[in-house]
């Protein structure tokens, strides 16, 4: 089977559209029986193709909470070249993984580490679809073991630990802080005499 036969089956086996919903102006994030629409920028829309192939590549699923946690494990740990909305997104999962998941999250992570990055490959995404999947596996080295995790596979979870919490809270403490300016602002300007 080639990888965008692959591909085909894998977004209609999870009620997608025939390219993933990458042309699509919005994408839907599930959070259980939620879904959350979300704008679906350029940069998003060229980064779907290689992570909905690393799914269908490495086996993780595509539920919110641990599907996608763990397969940002793996990305981060393989890297994600020049797709940086890929790290950015990774990045808030990963720090969520952290707390739903962290022992998988670690696994997927040092499993990416040994593996070659889709996002890193010189052929087009038209040769990459034509390819067969057991060859672009091999390719990338997803077939081998792992083996045990080194004290640099732990140091480097830990960084980007680090990195991914500060990725997730930054955006949320900006936003609070905005939130408490706001209030002081309409709260002195509503407290004024008239």
């Amino acid at each position: 089977m080639t990888v965008g036969d692959a591909l085909t089956r894998h977004y209609a086996a999870h009620g997608l559209p025939a390219d993933g919903g990458e042309s699509a102006p919005w994408f839907r994030v599930r959070i259980g029986p939620v879904g959350v629409r979300l704008p679906n920028p350029p940069a998003r829309q060229r980064a779907v193709f290689f992570h909905d192939v690393n799914h269908v590549l490495t086996g993780y699923d595509t539920t919110f909470s641990r599907g996608e946690m763990v397969i940002a494990g793996f990305e981060v740990g393989n890297g994600c070249g020049a797709y940086w909305i890929a790290w950015y997104i990774n990045l808030g999962m990963f720090a969520l993984g952290l707390i739903v998941c962290p022992r998988e999250m670690f696994r997927a992570f040092v499993r990416g580490r040994r593996a070659a990055s889709i996002y890193r490959r010189r052929e087009d995404r038209t040769a990459l679809a034509a390819m067969p999947v057991d060859r672009l596996r091999e390719a990338l080295g997803l077939d081998a073991e792992p083996g045990a995790p080194t004290p640099g596979d732990r140091a480097r979870f830990l960084a980007w630990s680090v990195a991914a919490v500060v990725v997730l809270l930054v955006p949320l403490l900006a936003v609070a802080a905005g939130i408490r300016a706001s209030a002081a602002l309409f709260g002195g300007l509503s407290g004024s005499p008239s």
